[in-house]
């Protein structure tokens, strides 16, 4: 069976001498594994330079049914993205957005929502003057609505512990709860859209130490949730 549809590109693997296996999110059937001839060898290979970390493509793919890779037919860029590949803060949320995706999407199964959520992410971090410190960390919160487990917005001066467990705020403080900092920041991040990231102000230490509270977060509700690499180099990248 043959589908054309829209597609993300999360991940490049070499496959063969001039092959690779391309990694992509599609919005007709979810994750795909997909084998592209032709696509290494040479600096403008042009099949190279379409599967980048989180081009939007539109493919054609041949679905082989019951088996885990397929192989492209065609396929061509649908959005260039402007700024992502030539700003270094950006790109390094883009490698850590794909290395997330990479993580919590196992199914080769249609979800329109998600879809549209990255797509449009995708495309408001594109459009940003600038790249906003919190960008990831804001994204990373707002994907867990759509994998069904987005903290509830209880937070007050009498509840003002973030509990892993069961994804609410507490009035005291365990071993399976976010410390004051965290919380009160991860409180702040759910009542701030992406369109005001530029105007939250947070030291260096204080987003690395929210970007692991909220990676814990995922562990504590997607099993076999592993590290990952990414932070280290958003570290360095924003320091």
């Amino acid at each position: 069976m043959i589908i054309g549809t829209a597609a993300l590109v999360l991940q490049v693997i070499p496959f063969s001498d001039n092959s690779v296996i391309a990694r992509v999110y599609t919005e007709q059937r979810g994750l795909l594994s997909i084998i592209v001839k032709g696509a290494r060898g040479g600096k403008r290979n042009k099949k190279a330079a379409l599967l980048q970390t989180l081009n939007l493509l539109e493919i054609s793919v041949v679905l082989k049914e019951n088996r885990d890779l397929h192989f492209l037919r065609e396929m061509r860029l649908l959005e260039p993205m402007k700024s992502i590949p030539v700003s270094p803060g950006k790109t390094a949320q883009a490698l850590y957005i794909a290395e997330l995706l990479r993580h919590v999407i196992k199914e080769e199964e249609k979800n329109e929502s998600l879809f549209n959520f990255l797509r449009q992410s995708l495309h408001l971090l594109d459009e940003m003057p600038e790249s906003p410190a919190l960008f990831h960390h804001k994204f990373s919160i707002e994907l867990t609505r759509l994998l069904g487990f987005y903290p509830q917005n209880n937070y007050s001066t009498s509840m003002p512990f973030f509990q892993f467990t069961d994804g609410e705020f507490h009035h005291s403080e365990g071993e399976t709860t976010c410390n004051t900092d965290d919380s009160v920041a991860l409180n702040i991040l759910m009542n701030t859209g992406f369109d005001r990231l530029s105007e939250l102000k947070l030291p260096r230490k204080n987003r690395q130490q929210l970007l692991r509270s909220i990676l814990q977060y995922y562990k504590w509700h997607m099993p076999g949730f592993k590290d990952l690499h990414t932070p280290d180099v958003l570290e360095e990248v924003f320091g």
